[in-house]
């Protein structure tokens, strides 16, 4: 609650021009570059390596399967040029390539054997079909991923493809089919993905900034009077100063838990999204439903540790039922990106409207370890669990399902179709220093040109630029954190200590402004459940705007059915008619009840408009006033 908390503080200029902020914004993209550079050194000299390179299998015929399919070169197999077209052969009497081919299989160089990956090593199926005069070897997963981990990886001039399972077996059964029609033929080339500017990853860039932006709304909800997201007093959690340690130690023992054990856990994890999904999005649309409507606040039974349901519960529930619903159906199809980025956008701003930084120190101490975090789980620690820990939990572990914990963006101009894919603590850990940033402004009166916040969504605007230039340079996964939080915390540090603010924000306290303040509960004609106030004689209490003690016979903006309403100074009250201004209040209201009994219109002021509102209903000790 703002009104009145700065009523206090002096007019004073900031103590930094705007030019010294817009350097600080274009010495963000030099940074970038230079982060980049870091990541990448960062990931060489930890001994990261580049995912291996990609096949694009282009199958022409039959037509029942034609399309294109990805699959994954061998570490030292010979990679194409150029496209090159192929005949898929099974040898037959020993599927998984290990005896001599019998007989001729066709002119030397144009056809691709197809063997399992059992029952001998690599290097003898290659040295089988190198003298049946394969062009190398199409080797097919005993599980829903490529693997390609073998001893011997000396294939000369051949091509050794691994491809995963669903793929491989029906190559394989197609082959076997027998007749001219069922040859798969198909061209082999190395996958080039989409250049630096992917429309892709940019709407990627531009969700996840903009789900930034809605989580500070979200998490300021409470500074706006009379607004339906804003969250009880016992549903905020504001971190403690153990909190940065405590969440990257556990953060750490999830990974290596999932790392080990995701084949049994990765339905958990599914059934736990959809039910938080559920669960949020009919929060929210209960309340933007019951603020809008207020007929349906109708309360029509309760239910043991729910409380009681209304109407709009209602209507929400199914909604959100369904979202999930369509999540779990279509989450590995093309459609699946949509109901997953809806539950993904819930989770992030209910995040940032729970969870509370009291102060930039917190922000600094929790940033400055997740920082550390991500560079140690994506780029070192290959070195001790011999893959890298976060990468293999966010692509499911083998399982052949995703993590759901991350944003989609289907991909464009794309030929294998891939989407490109963002985690939610990449979003959630800068929010909520952007939030306190946003916090801290709106407390301290400051517009987005002259306060920290803005400044801070830019500064995350081109560290997610950066993360993902350094992923195009250096194709492998990338510690999105490594460029996020330098971005986002240096500048916001930096014009701190220039306008000479950084013991404010390092308390958490609002800074005086230059600005002329403003009353923001000065438009709010609703409670927060969306009834109307009605100007009435309040009983002693608090304002539940400020917080400020009301005595008894104050004339306030009231919402009886809430037990709820605002001082003067947070909605001015409606005025007297002419010639009540100099009585006490229980003589003014004498005059509002016989100038309602003589069937006389009172006019008023200071209400939201001054054209077309709507009337207004109030109680004062029995007597009605229309305004």
């Amino acid at each position: 609650k703002t009104s009145g908390a700065l009523a206090n503080h002096t007019r004073t200029s900031l103590a930094v021009p705007w030019y010294t902020c817009a350097g600080i914004l274009m010495a963000m993209v030099p940074l970038g570059l230079v982060l980049t550079a870091i990541g990448s050194a960062i990931g060489v000299q930890a001994g990261g390596e580049a995912d291996p390179a990609i096949a694009l299998i282009a199958i022409k015929s039959p037509s029942e399967i034609a399309g294109n399919y990805a699959g994954h070169f061998a570490q030292d197999s010979s990679t194409p040029t150029s496209s090159v077209d192929l005949l898929a052969y099974v040898p037959p009497g020993d599927a998984e390539g290990c005896a001599s081919y019998p007989g001729a299989v066709g002119s030397p160089g144009d056809f691709l054997a197809v063997v399992g990956s059992q029952s001998c090593s690599l290097a003898q199926k290659v040295e089988r079909a190198r003298a049946a005069g394969a062009k190398g070897i199409m080797v097919v997963s005993d599980t829903k991923r490529v693997n390609l981990d073998v001893g011997d990886t000396s294939f000369g001039a051949e091509m050794v493809i691994g491809v995963p399972k669903s793929l491989g077996e029906v190559i394989v059964a197609r082959s076997l089919a027998g007749g001219a029609e069922h040859l798969v033929r198909m061209s082999i080339s190395i996958y080039s993905p989409p250049g630096l500017l992917d429309v892709s990853l940019l709407l990627l860039v531009c969700l996840a900034t903009s789900l930034i932006v809605a989580g500070a709304f979200f998490a300021t909800a409470d500074l706006r009077l009379g607004s339906p997201i804003a969250p009880k007093s016992e549903e905020v959690v504001e971190m403690g100063k153990f909190f940065p340690l405590a969440f990257c130690v556990v953060g750490s023992v999830v990974l290596v838990v999932l790392y080990f054990l995701m084949q049994y856990l990765i339905y958990v994890i599914i059934f736990m999204f959809c039910l938080g999904g559920t669960t949020q999005l009919t929060e929210l649309l209960h309340k933007c439903l019951r603020y809008r409507f207020t007929a349906l606040q109708h309360k029509l039974f309760t239910v043991p540790l729910l409380g009681p349901i209304e109407v709009a519960h209602l209507i929400a529930f199914p909604c959100a039922v369904s979202v999930a619903l369509s999540w779990v159906f279509f989450r590995n199809g093309d459609q699946g990106w949509i109901f997953q980025d809806i539950i993904g956008a819930s989770f992030l701003c209910f995040i940032q409207r729970t969870l509370r930084l009291p102060n930039i120190k917190l922000a600094v101490a929790l940033l400055t370890l997740m920082f550390f975090f991500d560079i140690f789980w994506v780029f070192i620690s290959p070195v001790f669990f011999e893959k890298s820990v976060m990468v293999v939990v966010a692509t499911g572990g083998g399982t052949g399902e995703s993590v759901p914990m991350l944003l989609r963006i289907p991909a464009i101009n794309d030929p294998l179709g891939r989407d490109r894919m963002l985690g939610f603590g990449d979003i959630a850990l800068p929010g909520l220093l952007i939030s306190f940033l946003r916090r801290h402004d709106l407390l301290s009166r400051r517009s987005l040109r002259s306060g920290y916040f803005a400044l801070a969504v830019a500064g995350y605007f081109v560290g997610m630029c950066a993360a993902f230039t350094a992923l195009f340079i250096m194709k492998m996964g990338q510690p999105a954190l490594l460029y996020l939080v330098p971005c986002t915390l240096a500048p916001t540090l930096v014009l701190a200590c220039a306008r000479r603010e950084l013991g404010a924000l390092w308390q958490g306290t609002p800074c005086p402004s230059g600005e002329s303040a403003q009353v923001h509960g000065s438009t709010c004609s609703y409670c927060p459940s969306g009834h109307t106030l009605k100007p009435v004689l309040a009983e002693a209490g608090r304002c539940d705007g400020c917080g400020k003690s009301v005595p008894s016979g104050a004339q306030v903006m009231d919402c009886r059915q809430c037990n709820w309403y605002l001082c003067g100074a947070c909605r001015p009250i409606a005025e007297a008619p002419a010639g009540t201004e100099d009585l006490e209040e229980g003589a003014r209201c004498e005059v509002l009840a016989s100038a309602q009994q003589k069937g006389e219109r009172v006019e008023a002021t200071n209400l939201e408009g001054t054209s077309g509102t709507p009337a207004v209903e109030a109680d004062c000790e029995g007597a009605a006033v229309s305004a």
